[in-house]
């Protein structure tokens, strides 16, 4: 057996279990939209007042980051050790962008690029951000919309947290 079996069923494995989130969050949003699609016609006014659970309450407060003059294979470890999906990138100054694992995934593994290739390359940029004080029904919409499976949280224009597709399913599956 090669030394890459193992390594190649775990982006099998990695690649299942995105897939399946993936189905799970379509499916959220789709049970959402028909809700909101049922329920009689608001004005303007009173759609933007939205209620529900708040971003800030399901959010991960721990923020990760990395310098975005990192390596690939550091942002790689870095998600191992800290057992996250995605790290905020700094400049020193301010965070400047995302990397997820899916990001990783499709570059180095999908496409073969060299795992020291810097973190900036392949970095979502901006940082996507929502409110915390928003509800999380606005946080799937703006996953979708933004094709992303996390979002900085903030408050007061300062990053407090990240919510990720993995937090909003543990919400709606009742393990919080």
């Amino acid at each position: 057996m090669t030394d890459e079996a193992p390594e190649s069923a775990g982006v099998e494995s990695q690649r299942q279990r995105l897939l399946q989130r993936s189905r799970v969050l379509e499916s959220c949003i789709a049970e959402l939209e028909a809700r909101r699609a049922a329920e009689p016609k608001q004005s303007q006014a009173s759609r933007q007042t939205l209620i529900g659970p708040q971003v800030a309450e399901h959010m991960s407060s721990e923020i990760r980051s990395l310098s975005q003059d990192a390596s690939l294979k550091d942002a790689g470890q870095a998600m191992e050790k800290w057992k996250l999906g995605s790290l905020l990138l700094t400049d020193k100054q301010a965070y400047v962008g995302f990397i997820t694992d899916s990001d990783l995934a499709r570059a180095v593994v999908a496409r073969g690029v060299d795992p020291a290739t810097g973190v900036n390359v392949y970095m979502r940029r901006p940082v996507v951000s929502i409110a915390g004080d928003r509800p999380i029904i606005e946080a799937v919409r703006m996953m979708k919309d933004q094709a992303t499976r996390h979002l900085a949280v903030t408050q007061d224009g300062s990053i407090i947290g990240v919510i990720s597709v993995s937090n909003i399913l543990r919400y709606y599956s009742g393990v919080v």
